[in-house]
């Protein structure tokens, strides 16, 4: 290279007059005005709000919980299109999908609480008895689920300090929790702002205000539309209704409130941030996993998943990977009413009776669905219009927690083996439950129509020889028998060559040993340090440890 040369160059990259220095100085002018002209910097400074000072090359995650969404049914909306983003990502963006054991319970409470706090079952099922109180507890209640989350942190590290999280049934120790049981509505630094400050969110924020308000009315006249097919089609009238306001709740209000707030959130450079999308569970409770409704909501999801991507891309003050992922799946399911004409406890407390049991029986089965999840988003109005019925039975009386396909039954007085054979016996015979299970020595027994067998030696006698989680299941359902808070004998709702049963008046559910409720995924990057296959909760924390560089 010539001295004329060289000294063109040096001019060039300089930033001089020439049309060469033009393309040098135009990507940087963008980046710069695209920066100023961001909604969430222009809030993030005018409520100087706290931002990571440090490098920028400093590790971040964006965490999307995609709650609900089996393997199976996620292969199925990207097949069928549903999913165009995520499609992207797998075939262009360098991912890679993963099955994911969901383990036992399939629940968002127990899947967060080892992903979290890396503590395995920290509860039984979604409701149970609270062996301190003698009541039967719900999860998705703020009481009991800042009760469990007392004794996660006392055994365990929590995964989201300081960080954010967003819909989520533990808070996982994030500086800021927002829509959670534990902090309905917004949570610091958003919560009791002034009016000002509101209206100045509410200006920076119309484009994307729009947006919800377009997507509320649309999702208002399908979830009318929805409400008089299932009132033709037999379903309960005023839960029909109900469903409505529910529905466009927590489909669209919570995902774009909670993804308003995680952008915000990146572009301050949180160390880490965990969203929950609720909409697929919700409407694959109401209307089952494979439904068309279930599958609608991923569009919607795909393309908050978008939107949070480009917003990790474009983050001055972190380097993020944004990680999606679902908790458990679910599997289609006929209520227990629908096919023996009765609720559970009805058969349940009219069984004890005939056995000559004094004591009455108090039972949550979940005449309902998980609707009142809707409550999350805080606000008196919304607590009024969706109340919560608590079941608080007393010390000695018999008790039912049945919200989904696995009950949990409470005696009063602790059967003798003889007594709780002969229940056993004619739960499955008598009731038509397809499994019973209760601890026996070191193992468990468990009892079908068919007879009795051991776990975890016969699990594939029960579960199936096929059952991609085979080995596994034998061990879990032990382990989860002996939890302290499970009953003297638990009641399951699925087994091999046996049709999905739920104690719930629900046509999707999970928390038992099912195929898709316990095959959950993780779409991650090509290089994400993961072990082998196959995937866990507790293989995704360590690997989001590895990344936040933490030891």
């Amino acid at each position: 290279m010539t001295k004329r040369q060289a000294e063109t160059s040096a001019h060039a990259v300089a930033g001089g007059n020439g049309p060469r220095s033009l393309r040098f100085k135009w990507p940087a002018v963008f980046g710069w005005l695209r920066h100023y002209l961001d909604r969430s910097e222009w809030f993030i400074r005018l409520l100087k709000l706290p931002c990571f000072e440090g490098p920028a090359d400093a590790p971040g995650l964006i965490l999307i919980q995609i709650d609900g969404l089996a393997h199976r049914q996620l292969q199925r909306a990207l097949e069928q299109g549903r999913m165009p983003f995520l499609q992207r990502l797998l075939t262009r963006g360098g991912y890679r999908l993963h099955r994911q054991y969901a383990g036992l319970p399939a629940t968002t409470p127990a899947c967060q609480g080892l992903l979290f706090y890396g503590v395995p079952r920290c509860v039984p099922a979604f409701s149970f008895r609270d062996p301190p109180s003698g009541e039967v507890v719900r999860m998705y209640e703020p009481g009991p689920a800042a009760a469990v989350e007392a004794q996660l942190r006392e055994r365990g590290t929590p995964l989201l300090s300081g960080g954010s999280a967003y819909v989520d049934t533990f808070t996982g120790g994030a500086a800021e929790a927002h829509f959670c049981p534990a902090a309905l509505g917004w949570g610091p630094p958003l919560k009791g702002i002034s009016r000002w400050k509101l209206a100045l969110f509410t200006g920076l924020h119309l484009p994307s205000l729009a947006r919800i308000a377009t997507l509320l009315a649309v999702e208002l006249g399908l979830a009318v539309t929805d409400c008089l097919r299932g009132i033709v089609a037999g379903e309960d009238f005023f839960k029909e209704l109900k469903f409505i306001p529910t529905r466009v709740g927590i489909v669209i209000l919570l995902r774009e409130l909670a993804v308003i707030g995680a952008r915000i959130d990146a572009a301050r450079g949180l160390p880490v941030i965990h969203l929950n999308l609720l909409g697929y569970d919700e409407q694959a409770h109401r209307r089952g996993p494979d439904s068309r409704f279930a599958h609608w909501t991923l569009k919607g999801i795909d393309a908050a998943i978008a939107r949070l991507h480009r917003s990790a891309r474009r983050s001055r003050r972190r380097r993020y990977q944004v990680w999606v992922y679902s908790d458990h799946g679910q599997e289609r399911v006929t209520p227990y009413v629908k096919r023996h004409g009765r609720h559970l406890d009805e058969a349940v407390s009219a069984l004890l009776a005939d056995l000559g049991s004094p004591a009455p029986l108090q039972a949550d089965v979940g005449r309902g669905i998980q609707t009142l999840r809707v409550r999350w988003l805080g606000g008196r109005q919304v607590q009024r219009l969706f109340p919560v019925n608590e079941a608080k039975p007393q010390t000695g009386e018999n008790a039912l927690a049945a919200l989904g396909p696995v009950g949990h039954l409470y005696l009063g007085q602790p059967p003798d083996p003889a007594t709780r054979r002969r229940l056993a016996r004619e739960l499955t015979g008598r009731l038509g439950i397809p499994l019973v299970l209760a601890c026996d020595g070191d193992g468990v027994r468990a009892w079908t129509a068919e007879g009795e067998f051991r776990l975890p030696a016969q699990a594939a006698a029960l579960f199936g020889a096929d059952h991609p989680w085979r080995d596994r299941l034998g061990e879990d359902w032990a382990a989860l028998c002996r939890h302290p808070a499970a009953g003297d004998l638990v009641l399951v709702g699925w087994r091999a060559g046996c049709e999905a049963l739920t104690f719930a008046v629900e046509n999707g559910a999970h928390a038992g040993a099912g195929p898709d409720e316990t095959t959950a995924f993780a779409c991650l990057p090509a290089d994400a340090p993961l072990p082998e296959e196959p995937m866990t909760a507790e293989a995704l924390r360590r690997a989001v440890e590895e990344v936040l560089r933490r030891p």
